[in-house]
């Protein structure tokens, strides 16, 4: 699981171009001439206090020194059989180690850094060789870089071989990063994108556009390579899938995390409803007592209600028997100060009814209009529940003279 997501990881970089994707996976091969080679000034300026040169090599050759690659006066030097590593001038020779037989790939770096003072150089992920450099020196810049050859177009230093994937970065790889490199095989190397991408600066990519001499032709690896080529395409619609996957549970994530406080924030509401409610029900508690205290009132005034209604009743008979020996009422009553410009009370009502035993007879010949009709309601209060007084609205009486026919 460690490796496959290993893998996947490597598949998450920066996309190249169709061109550059293709250049990828053609290696060059060289014949065994002084004149096979390439040639150019590269910008090595990213490269003076750090670097390491990292290729795939296959020799085929039998020059006595075949040169991978030369930078300046030996300034940086690389022979594929272990001779003549060189860094700043110095050269190592490291053939004693070199075990790796003719016609067979197999992986080749070297490194340095201003930082470390330490040359080193190895194969197939194997440290072979190390020294220690010079304090504070930087790389040259502003030299040649020749792949092929030593020096130009020097016998006996052809490289005579395949070449593929030569990559030069701006940093000291370590010990264990070249071992992955190595361990990862040259199809990998070639099919998925470099761990190191940030700091390869020059690119093999970027060499196979370069004007060549001699006889340098190119040899399609994609063959050689379809399987791992299937397995990364493989493994690509896998992290395509993964990725998706992973966005799909990040949303899922999140509609979780909002539910989650949606939840909090209803329990919080809840617990407000909840402290709510039993405010309320304090209140209503003191409301009931409040209704209970009210009941009690009002049962109290039914009582004292019944016992008026009682005595209005008392009244009433008491009235009807003063009325039915009365026949007169002396309208001049109400001139008198007691009545004039003032509003008649119960009381007063009363006191006109018991020299009145029939209010309507006593208003015959009077035109029945509103204001004989409130009068008419007023000095008859007692009964003003049980009269129909509506009707005295209607156009049978409303406007009319009262007669004694309508009075009765």
């Amino acid at each position: 699981m460690f490796l496959l997501l290993s893998l996947l990881s490597l598949l998450a970089a920066p996309s190249s171009t169709a061109s550059d994707t293709s250049a990828r996976f053609k290696a060059l091969r060289f014949t065994q001439e002084p004149y096979s080679n390439i040639q150019f000034v590269p910008d090595f300026s990213r490269f003076t206090h750090a670097i390491s040169a990292c290729v795939w090599i296959k020799s085929l050759g039998s020059a006595g020194y075949p040169t991978i690659f030369f930078y300046g006066s030996n300034d940086l030097t690389m022979m594929d059989d272990g001779n003549y590593i060189c860094i700043h001038g110095t050269c190592n020779d490291w053939r004693s180690s070199f075990t790796v037989p003719k016609r067979t790939w197999y992986h080749t770096c070297v490194t340095w850094a201003v930082s470390s003072r330490s040359h080193k150089y190895y194969v197939n992920g194997e440290l072979l060789g190390s020294r220690e450099t010079s304090s504070g020196r930087l790389l040259s810049t502003g030299r040649t870089l020749i792949l092929g050859n030593y020096g130009g177009n020097w016998a006996n230093h052809e490289f005579g071989g395949e070449m593929v994937y030569l990559n030069f970065y701006a940093k000291e790889l370590s010990a264990s990063e070249v071992k992955e490199m190595a361990d990862n095989g040259l199809c990998f190397n070639m099919a998925a994108v470099d761990k190191h991408e940030a700091v390869r600066l020059l690119k093999w990519e970027e060499i196979m556009k370069k004007s060549r001499g001699g006889t340098i032709t190119e040899v399609d690896m994609a063959g050689t390579c379809a399987s791992t080529i299937k397995l990364l395409s493989q493994l690509q619609a896998m992290k395509t899938k993964l990725d998706e996957t992973t966005e799909d549970l990040e949303e899922t994530r999140q509609e979780l995390e909002r539910k989650k406080e949606t939840e909090l924030s209803l329990d919080q509401e809840l617990k407000n409803v909840s402290s709510q409610l039993n405010a309320t029900l304090a209140d209503l508690e003191g409301v009931s007592k409040e209704l209970n205290n009210m009941q009690e009132e009002l049962e109290k005034l039914s009582t004292r209600l019944n016992e008026t209604e009682e005595e209005l009743g008392r009244a009433k008979m008491e009235l009807e028997k003063y009325n039915r020996t009365k026949n007169k009422w002396d309208w001049s009553m109400f001139l008198t100060e007691q009545y004039v410009n003032t509003t008649i009370s119960s009381e007063q009502s009363q006191q006109i009814r018991t020299s009145w035993d029939d209010v309507a007879m006593k208003l015959v010949g009077y035109t029945i209009t509103d204001e004989l009709i409130q009068f008419w309601k007023i000095v008859d209060c007692l009964e003003l529940d049980n009269r129909p007084w509506s009707m005295l609205y209607s156009d049978t009486y409303l406007n009319k003279e009262l007669t004694e026919e309508l009075a009765q």
